[in-house]
């Protein structure tokens, strides 16, 4: 297994590259945010397309999703994002780490706030930042982001164990974003283009995919639930 100081490994490179992958991040923490108007209109004026290539190419990145966005009213992002993602229709998708992991006493806490919740409330107050009342700790906008904090920190070591133990579930919201009820193309999109985003960041990172069997029982999980 590399080491992300070894020179010239897989791992090296992505510290090297670090801050298109930091902006790679916080463009995808963008897009699976509640939308606003900006998202909004990022996708209707192609800059948030615009943006997804750039970083793509500088990041020497092909993955077999279009990089093109679907079209999709503005006006109807937000209904499509609850629908898809808050269980506005059934079933639904939740992009919370949570509900995917084996975890006990679920009924005290709720569904959406297992120990990588609690875990992300802890880190997040370590920073003196607080969680935005919409959203579970856990919520992969939130994963991203934090992860973008640990690119600009240089924290190599922090940031390749973080998506190793965080973002091994990204396989599965994917997988119920495609069982899921709703249309929300857009959304669906994003799905698909973070979990190819994510093979790649793993094979440079030397970190292993989950496993066919790993991904099946977090999604039986989700839909248990």
């Amino acid at each position: 297994m590399s080491s992300p100081d070894d020179p010239g490994s897989p791992a090296a490179s992505v510290f090297e590259q670090s801050t298109a992958w930091r902006d790679l991040h916080i463009l995808l923490a963008t897009g699976l945010r509640h939308p606003d108007e900006q998202f909004g209109a990022a996708l209707e004026t192609g800059e948030f397309e615009a943006e997804l290539r750039s970083l793509a190419s500088a990041l020497d990145i092909s993955l077999a999703i279009s990089l093109v966005p679907p079209v999709e009213q503005s006006d109807g992002l937000t209904t499509a994002y609850i629908d898809l993602f808050e269980g506005g229709r059934q079933p639904y998708a939740p992009p919370v780490e949570s509900p995917y992991r084996a975890w006990y006493d679920r009924d005290e806490g709720g569904l959406m706030d297992g120990p990588s919740a609690t875990e992300m409330r802890q880190r997040y107050r370590a920073l003196d930042v607080s969680v935005p009342d919409a959203y579970s700790p856990d919520h992969i906008a939130l994963l991203l982001e934090y992860g973008s904090l640990l690119l600009e920190a240089d924290e190599r070591e922090a940031y390749r164990s973080f998506v190793r133990t965080h973002f091994e579930w990204v396989p599965a919201l994917r997988r119920a974003t495609d069982m899921a009820a709703a249309s929300a193309p857009v959304y669906r999109w994003l799905a698909v283009l973070i979990d190819e985003l994510f093979v790649a960041l793993r094979d440079r990172l030397d970190i292993p995919d989950p496993t066919a069997e790993d991904i099946d029982r977090m999604v039986t999980r989700v839909g248990s639930n």
